[in-house]
């Protein structure tokens, strides 16, 4: 039997409830303790690698008839690309992007991919600190468009892909994908076509995220029940963080769920400091979506989408608009009540580097 339209909107907005909650979760682990590449390098007492970038150096070629004209770079990248396939070919692929509260920075980069004929949902988390090997033709035009970004050795972060692109004013006289005017469609255009060049994967559609919706979002379902696996407290009143949970199974609040995902050091009962990974708190992480997941999505929640809608409204920016939310609110369906295998992936970088200042996250690419 068809879905109401009412349901199927229902559930796509249940939907979206867990891409929020994803996407915020990951926005929420910028504790001022700091874990980004220096921080890590810092915690192992390793000296990272100092690498200057060096200036090509064309060799002199025999030609008669004078050198050849180089051929103009196709692309974003030089030719960067992965070490692995990360989702199939007919998967449902959407982009999402935690915004900054305070800078308003494109610091959480997320890939949802809905596998519908496996029955996967995956999600595949980016590191914002990846170094992304722009082309020359790229860095030119950037240098000619704004030449106090292209002079940041910072910029070619993962994280400041968008930047470039509103400089650039990617795919502005062209078909883009999102459009061809304003800065969220020459920030998509230009993340998506990053993504199919060095990930292959096709972005479907786009959702970004305001990080203020979190706590609201999971005292709007009631709270979630997790296993709190290790005593957690922590304070920090520069960013009106207090961290104080037990261990155990318990249900948290939308105060208490925010730091149980960004916990990842403070007081052991004896009175020590202790840091834990990062995939000590990515691990939480997956262990408090697929919690949510399990516990919220599902067709007994439908009763409270349309209060639910205007959080949603208050706090996302997307590409999905008209029936493409039936769309996907099918696929939703067929998640739910298919139970889908729920998977996590996190983008492998095995080095760190630094380059003109910088410290980058090199990204595991093809021999």
């Amino acid at each position: 039997m068809k879905l109401q339209k009412k349901t199927k909107i229902a559930l796509s907005m249940l939907c979206v409830s867990v891409v929020l909650l994803v996407v915020v979760l990951f926005v929420f682990v910028r504790p001022a303790e700091g874990d980004g590449p220096i921080q890590a390098a810092q915690e192992n007492e390793l000296e990272p690698e100092v690498t200057v970038t060096p200036t090509p150096v064309p060799e002199p070629e025999d030609n008669e008839d004078g050198p050849d004209e180089p051929e103009e770079p196709k692309g974003l990248t030089n030719g960067q690309k992965y070490y692995k396939t990360l989702v199939e070919p007919d998967s449902k692929n959407i982009l999402l992007i935690g915004q900054d509260a305070v800078y308003h920075a494109y610091d959480t980069i997320i890939v949802l991919s809905i596998d519908e004929k496996n029955k996967q949902m995956k999600l595949i988390n980016f590191p914002r600190d990846a170094y992304i090997d722009y082309n020359d033709k790229i860095l030119e035009q950037l240098k000619e468009a704004n030449p106090e970004h292209a002079a940041d050795p910072s910029i070619q972060k993962m994280n400041a892909a968008h930047a470039i692109a509103v400089d650039l004013k990617y795919k502005a006289d062209s078909d883009g994908k999102f459009g061809t005017s304003g800065n969220t469609a020459y920030a998509m255009n230009f993340w998506a076509d990053l993504m199919e060049e060095i990930f292959d994967i096709t972005i479907d559609d786009y959702i970004i995220i305001k990080t203020e919706g979190f706590r609201k979002i999971v005292d709007f379902f009631g709270g979630v029940w997790i296993d709190v696996p290790v005593y957690m407290h922590y304070e920090d009143p520069m960013q009106n963080l207090y961290i104080h949970l037990e261990p155990g199974y318990q249900c948290l609040n939308g105060e208490q769920a925010e730091g149980f995902v960004r916990f990842r050091q403070g007081y052991t009962p004896e009175g020590e400091f202790k840091t834990y990974s990062v995939y000590f708190r990515q691990k939480n992480q997956n262990a408090f979506l697929k919690a949510f997941f399990e516990q919220h999505v599902n067709l007994s929640n439908l009763s409270k989408a349309g209060d639910f809608i205007d959080i949603i409204s208050k706090n996302v920016k997307t590409s999905v608009k008209g029936n493409e939310i039936f769309q996907y609110a099918n696929i939703m369906q067929k998640a739910v009540r298919g139970k889908y295998e729920q998977k996590a992936e996190i983008i492998e970088c095995p080095n760190n580097r630094n380059i003109n200042g910088i410290l980058y996250e090199i990204l595991k690419t093809k021999e």
